[in-house]
């Protein structure tokens, strides 16, 4: 969506899906919007406005898109502003969009993991056990806990 119109400012934008991040091995992510039937998707923006071989500066943002907590469910009240899960991954996109339009002299590269937390049959699990692009393994025991496993991935 947003990211994407990021290319006509001269932003480099790649969407991973869920079927490259299987073969990336990014559980921790995958595992978080296991319950949705939206498609979880891993995002990377870059800009490249600086020094030719200068190292880029990092961002990552977290963009759960709708957080109902999955099984571990929050209280009904307030859940219509479960959508704001997402402030960090929105901050991070229109970081990246301020840096192309300014053509600020910076190399920066921006991550962001879009989820939704839902529960349904296929939901992520309390006790679950989920594994890591790194390879490192998790265990899930609140399913509302879920920024740290989509930070982890991204």
């Amino acid at each position: 969506g947003r990211a994407k119109e990021l290319t006509k400012l001269g932003v480099k934008v790649d969407v991973l899906g869920e079927k490259a991040m299987q073969k990336l091995g990014m559980g921790a992510l995958l595992g978080v919007g296991q319950g949705s039937v939206r498609e979880s998707q891993l995002v990377t923006m870059q800009w490249m406005g600086g020094e030719k071989g200068e190292a880029p500066v990092a961002f990552v943002g977290k963009g759960v898109c709708f957080d109902t907590g999955g099984i571990s469910l929050k209280p009904g009240a307030g859940m219509e502003d479960m959508k704001g899960d997402m402030g960090g991954a929105a901050c991070v996109t229109g970081l990246m969009h301020a840096l192309a339009a300014r053509k600020a002299p910076v190399n920066a590269v921006g991550v962001i993991g879009l989820v939704e937390n839902m529960p349904d049959a296929g939901a992520q699990r309390p006790g679950d056990i989920v594994t890591a692009a790194d390879g490192q393994t998790i265990e899930v025991i609140n399913t509302d806990a879920e920024g740290r496993l989509v930070l982890a991935d991204a």
